[in-house]
């Protein structure tokens, strides 16, 4: 018997004024013969040139063009053609065989949302091999990172059209902003008709529904709109409440084994463990918010309590027929993370612990007082926790958890730039760099600023990591405040350097083995950036390493990370201004 896609819910919650529907037939075999992998799907609903390396560049790509309609005329022959192919043949037309059915999907999806035609009329229907290519994206570069997709049953014609729209903008948004944001929009007006309907609750939501909401607040929190992280804000709330409901529900069932000899159970094992993985995404995502901008998070640490951590991704992709790890509860892994003991769990639970592990280091920091107790405990935590997330092979996932470990470490031993943080989240250039300022005053030269500098900033700034990797919003976030920290650090002790060459001073000193190593290291890397790259010199004859930093991150920073957020963009133009400032500063 065949097992339906469950990662979505049912899509009869959604009406449709088409029969055109294609069920996909996966068989239960797909546990004992998994060779379907990302790789694998992109292909099967036409993916990018082989060329293409799963990285998107915003300076190194050209927008997404419309191609001819006179090539494919509106969509409607090639699908009724593939279907006329199909009844000659005798076999079925799979939507996932089919990229072209992309297009009339979409056409149908607009159709329902405003039957009179008005939006279809005023957006411009992208081909068939756009919205492949779309997709192909987000499997790419979103989906490691919200990893509820259950890739071998996934079906574009048997997922929700809500949210088949919110994928589908997270994966025009690197190339074709203004098509992402249009299915960004109309994937709100969907789902918010369903969440207007009577009856509805956040306990008896539709799991599609959690989905959807989640992507459409990533991508509206991560926009670089200030208007966008005020509607992230106004639904964080409503999001926190529908994690809650799919918490319930699954402590409520009984979990069933990945690998059984009965479909059904197989079934029942993947919705459950799909409401597993995006329970644990939307308490990642809240967690992000906390380290950007500095929110209390809207899930606390207390709260996941008994729900046990993602199976391994090998298991949830079907790619391997090895048994998974035992199962371990979100308080059983912080027991081992806060005693600071091995333990083995998935790429993902990794980074949900490293959330966890965050948060508490934020509630640490600003419990005042208290922090200073607790600071030697979570310094020898973060130091064996790093042991557990190099354990395994290093990936994207691996990747995020790290950046977020780093994180962790600056809140701990590194400056406070919580005040920056609060005023990032207005998107204000001015008011961002008044607050850098004020932040910088406060920088002093001791053992802990030397060791964020020295040893994290380095790293994720110049580290030998840095030419291939698809990074998360946590890569963004901890490259941003790496760049701002050594930037902070390097104007003061510059500026003490100047004043001990001036004689103007008695109380400040020569750097000692250690600084004069990170500022050799830096100049190092500035030869090469400004001279082996072609760069003559910075604007203006400037070589200080302060503005070289902030000139080099403004220009080069979080490139190939973030899947097209424009917060990045946001960040670049804060730390290029602050670096002029820097630059007309008088040190002497």
């Amino acid at each position: 018997m065949p097992v339906q896609p469950p990662i979505v819910g049912q899509s009869d919650d959604i009406p449709l004024q088409s029969q055109y529907r294609h069920q996909q037939s996966v068989s239960h075999q797909h546990h004992t013969n998994p060779e379907i992998s990302a790789a694998m799907l992109m292909t099967r609903l036409g993916a990018p040139p082989a060329s293409w390396n799963g990285k998107v560049e915003d300076d190194e790509i050209e927008p997404v063009q419309p191609e001819s309609e006179v090539e494919y005329g509106d969509g409607d022959d090639d699908d009724d053609g593939d279907d006329e192919q199909s009844r000659e043949s005798g076999t079925s037309s799979d939507s996932s065989q089919n990229p072209a059915s992309l297009r009339r999907l979409l056409r149908e999806t607009l159709l329902i949302l405003d039957p009179s035609g008005n939006i279809l009329r005023d957006t411009p229907l992208p081909t068939h091999r756009d919205l492949s290519y779309h997709l192909a994206i987000y499997i790419a570069a979103h989906h490691p990172f919200h990893p509820f997709v259950h890739l071998p049953t996934f079906s574009p014609h048997n997922t929700p059209r809500p949210l088949l729209l919110a994928i589908l903008s997270l994966g025009a948004l690197p190339t074709n902003k203004e098509l992402a944001s249009r299915l960004h929009v109309a994937s709100k007006m969907m789902v918010n008709s369903r969440i207007d309907t009577d009856g509805f609750t956040s306990r008896s939501a539709p799991l599609w529904v959690t989905q959807t909401v989640l992507l459409n607040t990533a991508f509206a929190a991560w926009s670089g709109d200030p208007r966008g992280l005020e509607f992230a804000c106004s639904v964080k709330s409503f999001l926190a409440n529908l994690a809650s409901g799919v918490r319930y529900e699954l402590l409520r069932r009984t979990p069933k084994p990945p690998i059984t000899n009965s479909a059904s159970e197989d079934d029942e094992w993947i919705k459950l463990e799909a409401m597993r993985r995006t329970y644990f995404a939307v308490y990642v995502f809240f967690g992000g918010l906390t380290a950007f901008f500095n929110f209390p998070p809207a899930i606390p640490n207390s709260e996941p309590g008994v729900v046990t951590l993602p199976c391994e991704e090998e298991v949830w992709n079907g790619t391997t027929a090895l048994p998974p790890a035992p199962a371990v509860t979100f308080r059983v892994g912080m027991d081992y993370v806060l005693k600071g003991q091995h333990m083995r769990c998935s790429s993902f639970a990794k980074r949900i612990l490293a959330t966890g592990m965050f948060l508490e280091c934020w509630a640490a920091r600003s419990g005042g007082l208290l922090f200073a107790a607790r600071t030697d405990q979570l310094e020898g935590v973060l130091s064996s926790f790093v042991r557990v997330i190099h354990a395994d092979i290093v990936g994207c996932l691996n990747r995020a958890s790290e950046a977020t470990w780093k994180l962790a470490r600056m809140r701990v031993v590194g400056l406070d730039l919580s005040t920056v943080e609060e005023v990032l989240r207005y998107h204000d250039v001015g008011e961002i760099v008044h607050a850098v300022r004020g932040c910088a005053a406060r920088m002093a030269r001791t053992g802990e600023t030397l060791v964020v500098a020295a040893e994290v900033a380095m790293d994720v700034l110049f580290g030998t990591n840095q030419e291939d990797r698809t990074g998360g919003i946590e890569d963004v976030v901890v490259e941003w405040e790496c760049a701002l920290y050594l930037m902070m650090w390097l104007r003061r002790v510059e500026r003490d350097m100047s004043i001990l060459a001036g004689d103007k001073g008695l109380y400040y000193r020569a750097p000692d083995e250690r600084e004069l190593d990170v500022l050799q290291r830096l100049r190092a890397v500035q030869e090469h950036e400004l001279h082996g790259n072609g760069i003559v010199d910075i604007e203006g004859g400037e070589d200080r390493l302060s503005v070289f930093v902030g000139w080099w991150w403004a220009r080069y920073g979080a490139r190939g990370v973030g899947g097209g957020w424009g917060i990045r963009s946001v960040l670049r133009e804060a730390i290029g201004v602050y670096a002029e400032i820097v630059r007309g500063e008088v040190v002497t």
